[in-house]
C-alpha cells in the first residue's frame, strides 16, 4: 500500500500478454474471483526460489510450482497464516504491504508484512523451515514497532507505509516511510531497520531490532527522500565479508511550486553491530546524476503523481498513478566477484517535450561506498507510458525491468525491457502480458511490481504485475495478476549462436565469406573445449578458425568463423560440434549452404542457319546468371572466329550476386558457306571463362543447281539431250527475270531451248533447260548469265561438252 499524503487510495493494476521472438512463460497468478474478500489495493510481488514462485496479493499468498505453473495450495493462503497459525495474534491485522522474498543465501522463504491496528504498530517477519513449500513450515516472529516510529506532536504514532525489504547475510533490512495520520498520511521521514536474520532462520530467540529514523527530528514538512529500497542480494555469492547494507532513496524536487527537477538521489550506508549495538551507523551519502523529473510529477501538487492514460480515460477522466514520486523495489545486488553491482529503477518523465512516462535505471558499483557506474532511460516512443518498474540482473550482467504499460489506445498491461550492463547494449524491449480492461473506479494501480531471477540457473527472470481482464467500474473488484518468465539469450548453459548458419549460393570449389558463431558461456564456470568438428552429410564442406583458445570464462565468449566450400552443386548441410564440460555439451549448430556453378549461360550455343549475304540475322540473346551470393567482377566479352558476328550486352564491367545481364549476338554474311565464332566471357568467377558456340552459314539470294554442267561426248553436228539448271528463291519478295543469255568461247553450242522462269515467288524454284550441239571436235564451253530483279543479279552457271 502506498498512501498518498492528502488521500488514503485504493490500489488497483492492469497488464496483460504477447507473444514475441524472445521466448516468454506466462500463467495466471492470484485473481480477485480466488480471495474472499478481495481488495481495491492489490500490491502484487513475489519471489522465485529453488522449486516454486511465491506470490503475495492483498491479503493472501500462493506458490506455483517453476515446472508446471502448478498452484501448491488449493486456494491462496491467508495473509496472516504464517503467525496465526503459530499463534501470534498481534499480526491477525496485516492490511498489505506484505513483501515476499526469498533469501537465496539460506535457501529459506520470507514473508513481512506491518500490522494495521490504529496507533499500535508491529513488523512480522515469518521465515519458511525449507525452500520447499509443499513441506515447509514458519518460523514466526513480531516486532513491536510503536518505540521506533515515533509520535507526532498530537501523540499519534506515525504510520509505517510502504515497507520495502532486504536480505543481507547479517540481517533482514528493512525501511519504512513515516506517515503522519493527522497530517492526511503526509510522509515526514523514514525508518530504516536491522532485523535478526541469524536467529530467525534457526528458529531462534531474535534480538530487538536496530534502526534508525529520519530526519532527526521528524517534522511536518514533507520529507524529499522518501521510499527507501534496500539492497537485496541476487544469486548465490554473498557480499564480501563485513560489507554494509546500502538503501536507496530518490530526492525528490524542492516544493517550491516551480521546481520540477532532481539531480541527486540519497545512497544510505547501514552498519549493523549486532554485538554493540549502539556502534552501528546510519551515514547518508548524495549522489549526483544527470537531471531528471519524477513520474507524472506537478510541482503545484507534487503527492499526487495520476497522469497514465487508459483508453477510457476520456470518458471518465481517470488517470492513473505512476508512482512517480520514489524508486521502485527492487534494488537488486549482485555480487560477481571481481566488482559488485547494485541496480535500481525508477518512473520518470524522459523529455519535457514528452508527455509519456519512461523507465530511469541506475547501476551502482563499488567495493566501498558504491557510485553511479552507469544509468540509463527507457523510452522507445511518444506514445506508450511505462510505469511502476522493478530491475533485476542476471548472472551474466544482464539487466531486465519489468513494468507497466498503458496509453488513450493501449489497456494497462506489463512490458520488460533487458540489456547487458558489461557490453552496453542496446535494450530489448518485450511484451509480457496485454490487459483487456481499464480499472475505471480508482486512480491508484498497484503501487509497485517484482522482478526477481532464479537462484538455480542465475538467468530465468521472473515477474509479476496486474492487469484487468474486463473493465473494473463501479464498486467492481475485477484485477488479476500475471506472472512470466523469460531468460535473456547468452545467458544459460554454453550455447552456440546463432544455433543455425546458412550460406547463400556458393560456386563449388570456392570459398565463401566467412560468418560468425559466438559460444557464450552462460555459466559460472570455466568452459574448457575438449574438440571442435564436423559431422553429417557434408563435413569437408566447411571450416572454421576460432578465438577460444581452448577454454572461455564465466560471463564471457569468443567466436568461431566458419567458412563454407560446396565440393558439390546442390543442397549441402553439416553440424558444428563444440565437446566440452558444459553441463549441455555438446552445443552444436547445424550449417547449410548451396552449392552452385558459378556462372550460366541460358545457352552454351547460338545457331543462325543459312543467312542471306549483306543482311543481318535477327539477334539472338543469351543471359548469363551470376548464381553466387558475392558480386561478379572483371567481366571481359569478346568475339573470336569470324567477323560475321558482332555482340553487345548489358553486363558491364560487373553484375550484383545473383544478378543477370544479356548478351545479343548478330549475324551479317558476307561470304557464301558455313562460318563458325565463340563468345568468350572472362570474369572473376572460378568456372572462367564461360564460351557461346556460334553457328550460321551466308548464302545467295538466287541459287543456281548446280552451277555447272558438263553434257559429256557428242557428235559434231548433232544435239544432245537437254540437261536442266533449277533456280531457288532465296529472297522474302519475287524475283522477275529479263532474260537467259550464253556467252564465252563457244556460246553457239549451247543453246536455252525452254525455261519455266519468268517470275519466282519466295521459295519457289523454276528450271531452265539447255542442249549442246558442237560445232567441231575437241573441248567446247561457254557460261550461261541469267538476268533478273534479284540482289545478286547475273547469276552464272559454266557449261562444258566435247565435239566427237
Amino acid at each position: 500500500m502506498r498512501i498518498h499524503a492528502l488521500i488514503l487510495a485504493a490500489v488497483t493494476v492492469a497488464l496483460g500478454i504477447s507473444a514475441v521472438a524472445q521466448t516468454v512463460v506466462s500463467f495466471e497468478g492470484i485473481d480477485a474471483s480466488q480471495i474472499s474478500r478481495p481488495e481495491f489495493d492489490v500490491d502484487p510481488n513475489g519471489a522465485v526460489g529453488t522449486k516454486q514462485y511465491m506470490e503475495w496479493t492483498n491479503v493472501a499468498f500462493q506458490a506455483y510450482d517453476k515446472v508446471t505453473d502448478l498452484p501448491v495450495w488449493p486456494t491462496p493462503q491467508s495473509g496472516i497464516s504464517p503467525w496465526t497459525d503459530n499463534g501470534i495474534t498481534s499480526c491477525s491485522t496485516i492490511g498489505g504491504d506484505a513483501v515476499i522474498l526469498f533469501d537465496r543465501l539460506a535457501s529459506r522463504w520470507v514473508v513481512a508484512a506491518h500490522s494495521s491496528q490504529s496507533n499500535n504498530y508491529n513488523f512480522c517477519i515469518a521465515v519458511s523451515s525449507t525452500d520447499d513449500l509443499t513441506v515447509a513450515t514458519w518460523y514466526a516472529y513480531v516486532f513491536p514497532m510503536n518505540s521506533y516510529l515515533g509520535k507526532n506532536s498530537q501523540g499519534n504514532v506515525y504510520f509505517p507505509d510502504w515497507p520495502r525489504v532486504g536480505t543481507w547475510p547479517d540481517a533482514y533490512y528493512v525501511s519504512m516511510d513515516l506517515n503522519d495520520v493527522n497530517l492526511s498520511y503526509r510522509e515526514v521521514g523514514f525508518l530504516a531497520c536491522a532485523f535478526d536474520r541469524t536467529n530467525m532462520l534457526i528458529n531462534g530467540t531474535a534480538n530487538a531490532p536496530i534502526c534508525f529514523e529520519q530526519p532527526q527530528p521528524v517534522t511536518t514538512t514533507t520529507y524529499l527522500g522518501h521510499g527507501l529500497n534496500p539492497a537485496d542480494v541476487e544469486g548465490t555469492t554473498a557480499p564480501p565479508e563485513g560489507r554494509d547494507e546500502f538503501f536507496a532513496s530518490i530526492e525528490n524536487p524542492v516544493l517550491d511550486g516551480k521546481t520540477t527537477t532532481s539531480t541527486t538521489f540519497n545512497l544510505w550506508d547501514f552498519h549493523t553491530d549486532w554485538q554493540i549495538p549502539t556502534s552501528s551507523t546510519f551515514t547518508q551519502t548524495v549522489l549526483t546524476t544527470a537531471a531528471y523529473e519524477p513520474g507524472c510529477y506537478l510541482p503545484a501538487n507534487p503527492v499526487h503523481t495520476e497522469c497514465v492514460p487508459e483508453p477510457s480515460t476520456a470518458t471518465t477522466g481517470q488517470y492513473i498513478d505512476s508512482v512517480g514520486d520514489r524508486f521502485m523495489p527492487r534494488m537488486s545486488y549482485r555480487n560477481f566477484g571481481s566488482y559488485e553491482s547494485f541496480v535500481v529503477s525508477h518512473t520518470v518523465q524522459p523529455a519535457s517535450s514528452n508527455q509519456q512516462t519512461g523507465i530511469r535505471w541506475y547501476e551502482l558499483r563499488g567495493s566501498g561506498t558504491p557510485s553511479i557506474y552507469q544509468y540509463g532511460t527507457i523510452s522507445p516512443d511518444n506514445t506508450t507510458y511505462r510505469f511502476m518498474p522493478s530491475i533485476a540482473e542476471d548472472a551474466m550482467g544482464n539487466a531486465a525491468v519489468g513494468y507497466s504499460v498503458s496509453s488513450s489506445a493501449l489497456h494497462p498491461g506489463m512490458n520488460a525491457s533487458y540489456f547487458n550492463l558489461n557490453s552496453s547494449t542496446s535494450t530489448t524491449e518485450i511484451p509480457l502480458f496485454d490487459g483487456a480492461g481499464d480499472e475505471e473506479n480508482t486512480y491508484h494501480m498497484g503501487d509497485y511490481s517484482s522482478m526477481t531471477v532464479d537462484p538455480e540457473n542465475g538467468c530465468t527472470f521472473w515477474y509479476v504485475n496486474q492487469y484487468f481482464p474486463t473493465n473494473q467500474v463501479g464498486s467492481e473488484i475485477s484485477w488479476g495478476t500475471r506472472i512470466s518468465n523469460f531468460t535473456v539469450p547468452g545467458c544459460g548453459p554454453p550455447a552456440l549462436v546463432p544455433s543455425t548458419l546458412t550460406f547463400s549460393a556458393q560456386a563449388v570449389g570456392a570459398s565463401s565469406a566467412p560468418q560468425n558463431i559466438t559460444l557464450s558461456n552462460g555459466e559460472e564456470a570455466t568452459l574448457n573445449i575438449a574438440s571442435i568438428n564436423f559431422s553429417g552429410a557434408d563435413p569437408s564442406d566447411f571450416s572454421e578458425t576460432n578465438n577460444c583458445n581452448g577454454s572461455v570464462a564465466p560471463g564471457s565468449s569468443c567466436t568461431f568463423s566458419v567458412t563454407f566450400t560446396p565440393g558439390a552443386v546442390g543442397s549441402r548441410t553439416a553440424t558444428l560440434n563444440v565437446d566440452d564440460n558444459g553441463s549441455n555439451s555438446p552445443q552444436t549448430a547445424a550449417l547449410t549452404g548451396t552449392g552452385v556453378v558459378a556462372v550460366t549461360l541460358s545457352s552454351s550455343s547460338v545457331s543462325f542457319g543459312s543467312v542471306l549475304l549483306d543482311t543481318v540475322a535477327t539477334a539472338k540473346p543469351v543471359t548469363l546468371t551470376n548464381n553466387q551470393s558475392i558480386p561478379l567482377t572483371n567481366i571481359s566479352i569478346a568475339i573470336i572466329g569470324a567477323a560475321a558476328y558482332s555482340q553487345i550486352n548489358t553486363c558491364g564491367t560487373s553484375i550484383p550476386a545473383n544478378g543477370t545481364c544479356t548478351i545479343t549476338v548478330s549475324f551479317a554474311p558476307t561470304a557464301t558457306g558455313p562460318q563458325t565464332a565463340t563468345v568468350n566471357i572472362s570474369d572473376s568467377a572460378n568456372n572462367s571463362p564461360q564460351t557461346i558456340s556460334l553457328t550460321g552459314a551466308g548464302m545467295l539470294p538466287l541459287y543456281l543447281s548446280p552451277t555447272a554442267l558438263n553434257f559429256g561426248k557428242q557428235a559434231v553436228g548433232s544435239t544432245s539431250p537437254s540437261k536442266t539448271i533449277n533456280i531457288t528463291n532465296r529472297e522474302k519478295v519475287s524475283v522477275t527475270f529479263n532474260s537467259e543469255t550464253i556467252t564465252g568461247t563457244d556460246p553457239s553450242d549451247f543453246s536455252v531451248i525452254s525455261t519455266t522462269c519468268s517470275t519466282l515467288l519466295p521459295n519457289a524454284t523454276c528450271t531452265v533447260f539447255i542442249t549442246f550441239t558442237p560445232k567441231v571436235k575437241g573441248n567446247r564451253t561457254a557460261t550461261l548469265s541469267l538476268s533478273d530483279s534479284a540482289t545478286n543479279s547475273p547469276q552464272a552457271a559454266k557449261l562444258a561438252g566435247m565435239g566427237d
